[in-house]
């Protein structure tokens, strides 16, 4: 199997270097590639795709670059690289830093002294229940109702009682979270929430916070649960690397796409922003659905998605980097 370059996490730095994450042998030798500034902490592995990796040996490998970045954390400011990135050629991982030079010198900027705190907060369905029940006088009464028909209740009668559950839970739900957002904010200079993994998980969201907060907010974390009285249960995890808010995805388009994209915009291969502009726009008028039939619409669909990747490719080139945006990231 062919090696290729496993990227764990861009620091700043100019110097190349190896240095010891762990005697486990599970743990890859990691070394730096540095261009002007910054650097990648990265190893050499096997080259692999991670998108078909099986299960259980993608958890293992997890494992091992969270712990890699964990560690490089101790020692320098790091912003972490999607799980999985890898290239092929150290001087891919060159062009990759020298195209990325302006962003990685921003993030690192606004990440220098920061950490992220993790908070996960429970409840007791159980519990939950038992309290809305108590608490809600519709269903207090459905339930009454539903109790003095004895055998005769329908599944009808059954369902509107689940219904009206549902969103006492989920209205529920959304004032603890309301509730601990705004406990928890002003403690932290930014906050990413998460999906949550199930009923009885009601938070789940990222804190990135300076290091010198980080007594404080585990102080508005002790309030908060008093001001709750243990209705829930919180843990916090970290300090961590700011996954959630500074993780860097590299963007690499495939060769054949180049090609094919070229062909539906009928352009040779030397490429510029304004030819892939121009041959844009007079396929675009000739094939739009305002002017076409129904056939050629699909047509206009194919010329657009080329428009795209051409234009993506000429502005960034075969490979550059971004922030991961998390898909359930707010402000």
């Amino acid at each position: 199997m062919t090696d290729g370059i496993y990227m764990y996490g861009i620091i700043p730095g100019s110097d190349s270097q190896g240095f010891s994450i762990s005697d486990n042998p599970a743990v890859p030798q990691v070394f730096t590639i540095s261009s002007q500034d910054v650097a990648v902490v990265a190893s050499i592995n096997p080259f692999t795709r991670y998108e078909s990796l099986e299960q259980g040996q993608a958890v293992k490998d997890l494992a091992i670059h969270n712990f890699v970045v964990e560690k490089a954390m101790e020692r320098f400011t790091i912003l972490p690289v999607k799980f999985g990135t890898m290239l092929k050629t150290r001087d891919e991982v060159m062009a990759l830093l020298d195209k990325g030079q302006p962003l990685f010198r921003e993030m690192l900027g606004r990440m220098v002294g920061h950490i992220e705190l993790d908070v996960v907060a429970r409840w007791e369905m159980p519990e939950v229940l038992t309290s809305i029940a108590r608490e809600n006088t519709q269903i207090r009464a459905r339930q009454q109702a539903i109790a003095q028909k004895g055998g005769q209740v329908s599944i009808e009668d059954k369902i509107v009682l689940g219904q009206y559950i549902g969103r006492a839970v989920q209205e529920k739900k959304a004032h603890y979270q309301q509730t601990m957002v705004q406990a928890l904010r002003p403690e932290a200079e930014d906050v990413c929430q998460h999906d949550l993994a199930s009923d009885e998980m009601i938070f789940n969201a990222a804190f990135l916070l300076p290091r010198q907060r980080e007594d404080a907010f585990y102080h508005a974390v002790d309030v908060l649960d008093q001001q709750l009285e243990s209705r829930v249960h919180f843990r916090i995890v970290g300090p961590l690397p700011p996954y959630s808010f500074a993780t860097m995805e590299v963007k690499r388009f495939d060769s054949a796409s180049i090609e094919e994209a070229k062909k539906v915009l009928q352009l040779p291969d030397e490429l510029s922003d304004r030819s892939v502009r121009d041959a844009y726009y007079q396929l675009a008028r000739a094939y739009h659905p305002d002017t076409s039939n129904v056939e050629e619409a699909g047509e206009f669909q194919r010329i657009n998605a080329a428009y795209t990747t051409l234009h993506d490719f000429v502005t960034n080139g075969m490979i550059y980097p971004q922030v991961y945006q998390w898909p359930d990231k707010t402000k």
